[in-house]
């Protein structure tokens, strides 16, 4: 014989505003780790915002070699808190752009010309290997784009696309060459070059324009000897060309 089932009580629940039967069941309530979840991802935006800002700053000169980053006044100019700030600039330390000025303060890192050259050395080894470890794994489209890119640039006065166009077509090697530590070596020693270069402008506007070309066409190509050959000519002159300008006392060596 079936046992027989007590009837459920028809008495209303309040449930927020809502009137339920009693009996019916109810959402669980969002785990209260939520909301700092959403404050955990607002603080990394902060960062990686105040860490685009500041190195931005540093490679196009507004913060120049030996400036001390004062917390309070940055945090104020980016309109932000200095917890994001502060880690963003941890993080310039790491990559080298800043360095300690004391406990509680960073300033901007200062490359002395001997320090510049040794990384252009370095850099001929490392990007002539990875142009050849790139050849064929480049799309033709992503290289005939870049060409464009690089004879569309102004020839009257160097600026942020040109700085840009430098970045992108050695970068471009560097990320194809299939080797991770390959890639992120170069992109470290590029940045120590740059924060000699922007001492003082380098206006290589058409000795660039036509050296990156050459070694885009050598690549397209498909001449791997050319292609080397052609990174190690761009950086060589590059060298002499810095060089020329010490001697000159148009660059400043900001060594002892």
């Amino acid at each position: 014989m079936k046992s027989k089932i007590a009837p459920v009580s028809k008495a209303p629940v309040k449930v927020g505003k809502r009137l339920l039967p009693e009996g019916t069941p109810t959402r669980k309530a969002i785990p209260a780790q939520a909301p700092a979840a959403a404050g955990a991802d607002a603080s990394s935006n902060l960062t990686d915002r105040a860490y685009a800002i500041v190195r931005r700053l540093i490679l196009q000169r507004e913060l120049t070699g030996g400036e001390v980053l004062v917390e309070g006044r940055l945090a104020e100019r980016l309109q932000m808190s200095r917890t994001p700030l502060r880690e963003a600039l941890l993080r310039l330390e790491g990559e080298g752009l800043l360095v300690r000025a004391n406990a509680r303060s960073y300033a901007v890192r200062r490359i002395t010309a001997s320090h510049y050259f040794q990384c252009l050395q370095v850099r001929e080894r490392l990007e002539s290997q990875a142009v050849c470890l790139a050849m064929g794994r480049v799309p033709p489209a992503e290289i005939r784009a870049l060409r464009e890119n690089i004879l569309a640039l102004d020839s009257n006065q160097q600026g942020s696309g040109h700085w840009q166009a430098d970045d992108e077509i050695h970068g471009l090697f560097a990320r194809a060459s299939g080797n991770a530590m390959l890639a992120e070596t170069i992109a470290h020693l590029r940045v120590l070059c740059r924060l000699f270069e922007v001492v003082d402008p380098f206006n290589r506007i058409e000795e660039d324009r036509s050296e990156h070309l050459a070694i885009l066409d050598a690549y397209i190509a498909g001449d791997e000897k050319r292609a080397d050959e052609a990174v190690l000519a761009h950086l060589r002159n590059l060298a002499r060309y810095t060089l020329s300008r010490l001697s000159n006392g148009l660059v400043s060596d900001y060594g002892p």
